[in-house]
């Protein structure tokens, strides 16, 4: 009797984690923007920004955590994507500039984390990597969007992009 027991509740434990593992993959993709971060950094002293940029870069290589602050002041734990785990390397390129971010959050025990699907850099940043191309582009000074090619409005927040030479 009490195997049939165990063997039951294994069945349900099984059961019940693969329902929690297939609504988690089916959270929809959200995009952020923020500075990428030094966890140990920012978290022990509050270490961020272009001052701090040399030391954040040499601390992600060694294998320290990510994180994306964003300007509102929310922290993100940077995950990897287990099915796109070159987002998450190529994050690390970026140490103390400013990305926009898209992946699933996700929140557990008053911890926010973001599984990384996709990145790109905002022009909000004067350490973001520049285009290869010459010609003007034009950036949205909330760095809603990524440069545009055209000049015109945001076509989220509605601000009028700013030219910007590459």
């Amino acid at each position: 009797m009490r195997y049939l027991l165990a063997i039951t509740f294994l069945v349900v434990m099984a059961a019940i984690s693969g329902l929690v593992a297939q609504h988690q993959h089916q959270q929809k993709p959200q995009t952020i923007s923020g500075e990428v971060v030094c966890l140990s950094c920012y978290l022990t002293h509050g270490a961020k920004g272009e001052k701090h940029a040399k030391c954040a870069a040499q601390c992600i290589n060694k294998g320290l955590p990510m994180g994306i602050l964003t300007k509102d002041g929310k922290l993100f734990v940077v995950l990897e994507d287990h099915a796109n785990a070159d987002a998450y390397q190529q994050l690390k390129r970026f140490a103390a500039k400013i990305v926009t971010v898209t992946g699933v959050i996700v929140n557990r025990n008053g911890i926010s984390g973001i599984a990384v699907q996709k990145i790109g850099a905002t022009a909000t940043s004067s350490l973001a990597p520049r285009s290869p191309s010459r010609k003007v582009q034009y950036v949205c000074p909330m760095g809603c969007v990524p440069p545009q090619d055209k000049p015109g409005n945001c076509p989220k927040c509605g601000m009028k992009l700013v030219a910007r030479k590459p």
